[in-house]
């Protein structure tokens, strides 16, 4: 038995709102703690030394057969390992480069710009004027500052790689059954790792004590933990449940960046992460309604059913 059949249905929302806002939370305050590793390393070097770490430490724990994959699993398996290869390359020289929280609302977009895409009314494209006036509220003060316009670039980057991943992590997992569990984002974070390695290998011998524990932690509670609870509420809810809840990133990034790295932005930004969130949010959960079946043990996630039979328009 799977841990999610261990879940029962009714607590499976609850349970998926538990699982993203801890991998929320692990990516985006270890991505605060390995920010202060780029006075001695790039930040695509740290990129890459974490993720050989993670994978080393998933491939341990998980163990996954690449014997049993299928042509069409490998392909899964390397797409999926190439998103997450420039997901997080693209992210950590975002975060090098302005501040975290705008470089987390950005790399939302990603997931905001899927739903986006299954818009059929005037009143929901409106909600997608509000994001974009949130991205103008955000990036107008912070690039009146000493933020280097190039981070922006990297963050539009990560946004791709983020619409990839939001798809991904739903469905990585359910394919079939020698990716089922983690061991499709384990053998993903493999290939990752192996596509990074020539980027890592280099700094190796650059690493000090200090520099591995941070490392460590990065890599274990920042992607491997982070990772699988991502993964393992895909395979909780759907991918347009998972869109709904990546909405909560932009905030905790925003919190992590001032609380951790003293990022205090303008309340225009604060305004205006807190815009991009509720219309992402708003967005995919309008999109998808009527495919989504959610029930939740708080009131923290809204209740969304199709219509009985008989009564649907």
């Amino acid at each position: 038995m799977n841990l999610t059949d261990r879940i029962p249905q009714h607590r499976r929302g609850t349970a998926a709102l538990l699982l993203i806002m801890a991998g929320s939370l692990g990516i985006q305050c270890t991505a605060a703690l390995a920010s202060s590793l780029f006075g001695a390393f790039t930040p695509t070097e740290v990129a890459a030394l974490r993720a050989l770490l993670a994978a080393v430490t998933l491939l341990l724990l998980v163990r996954p057969n690449p014997l049993k994959l299928s042509r069409k699993d490998w392909v899964q398996v390397v797409v999926y390992g190439a998103v997450l290869t420039l997901m997080s390359i693209c992210f950590y020289n975002a975060i090098a480069l302005i501040p975290l929280g705008v470089a987390v609302t950005f790399e939302y977009l990603g997931a905001f710009l899927v739903a986006l895409l299954g818009v059929r009314q005037l009143r929901d494209g409106l909600f997608a004027l509000f994001a974009l006036a949130g991205v103008i509220m955000i990036a107008a003060p912070t690039m009146a500052g000493d933020a280097a316009p190039i981070g922006f670039l990297w963050a539009l980057g990560s946004a791709a790689s983020m619409a990839g991943y939001t798809l991904y992590s739903a469905r990585m997992g359910t394919v079939s059954p020698a990716t089922a569990g983690l061991r499709g984002t384990t053998l993903a974070l493999g290939v990752s790792a192996l596509m990074q390695l020539p980027l890592a290998i280099p700094a190796v011998s650059r690493l000090d004590a200090g520099a591995w524990l941070i490392l460590a932690m990065t890599a274990v509670f920042g992607v491997a933990l982070a990772y699988s609870a991502d993964n393992i509420a895909g395979q909780l809810t759907s991918a347009a449940v998972i869109g709904v809840l990546f909405s909560i990133d932009p905030v905790i990034g925003a919190i992590a960046g001032t609380a951790l790295l003293g990022e205090v932005l303008s309340w225009w930004a604060y305004a205006g992460i807190a815009l991009i969130a509720a219309s992402g949010a708003y967005i995919v959960w309008s999109t998808n309604r009527s495919a989504i079946r959610l029930t939740a043990h708080t009131g923290m996630l809204p209740v969304m059913s199709t219509p009985p039979k008989g009564k649907q328009s």
